[in-house]
């Protein structure tokens, strides 16, 4: 066997053994890749699911802090009416002042009225508060709510991603075995080139 011969023969078997070396590369590429994009899809189903309830919390305190400004301002409206009725009994009992009791159950109205006073204004802050935080709370969850879409949206291209991926293997492994076809191809026309050199040359 010629020396020629010989380096024909090694380049066929480098290319053939390159062809299978990216074939296994390839697969092993696409199989690590499907794998990451599965573990992704996990993490995206577990944050959507997690988004879900957090805006669903976040609708139950919604619809809390609703209930919780009309209940401040229903015992707001009930303890001014409450001061209001004491302050009339009060006027009442201010005819019969002459009796002892009577002096001191307007004093203990006059208390009464100057905490439910009080309270009327810690109701008035509270409800003051509730109000302002209602719209931040209204955009707050409006924003959650749209978080699970976007995460559905993320969940498909990564499993259409993951689709892609096996169908890409094929044309990558067919890009490769068509490469090599093609070297293996031009080794055997450079081989067929120098037999017809060397023929021509033998002849006398």
């Amino acid at each position: 066997m010629t020396r020629s011969t010989l380096l024909t023969w090694l380049a066929a078997v480098l290319i053939a053994g390159s062809v299978v070396a990216g074939w296994i590369a390839v697969g092993r590429v696409a199989s690590a890749t499907q794998r990451g994009l599965a573990r992704t899809e996990e993490s995206l189903s577990s944050a959507s699911e997690l988004a879900v309830n957090t805006a669903d919390s976040a609708g139950e305190l919604q619809r809390l802090v609703v209930v919780m400004g009309e209940g401040l301002g229903n015992t707001a409206d009930a303890l001014v009416a409450t001061r209001q009725v004491s302050t009339s009994v009060r006027d009442l009992l201010d005819a019969a002042s002459f009796i002892d009791s009577v002096d001191n159950l307007t004093q203990s109205l006059k208390t009464a009225e100057a905490t439910i006073a009080r309270v009327e204004i810690d109701l008035a802050e509270a409800s003051g508060a509730v109000d302002e935080a209602a719209p931040v709370l209204d955009k707050t969850v409006a924003s959650l709510q749209q978080i699970p879409k976007s995460l559905d949206e993320s969940i498909a291209a990564v499993q259409s991603s993951a689709a892609r991926v096996g169908q890409q293997v094929w044309l990558w492994r067919l890009a490769i075995c068509a490469g090599g076809a093609a070297l293996l191809v031009m080794l055997a026309l450079i081989g067929d080139v120098r037999r017809v050199r060397t023929s021509v040359v033998v002849q006398p």
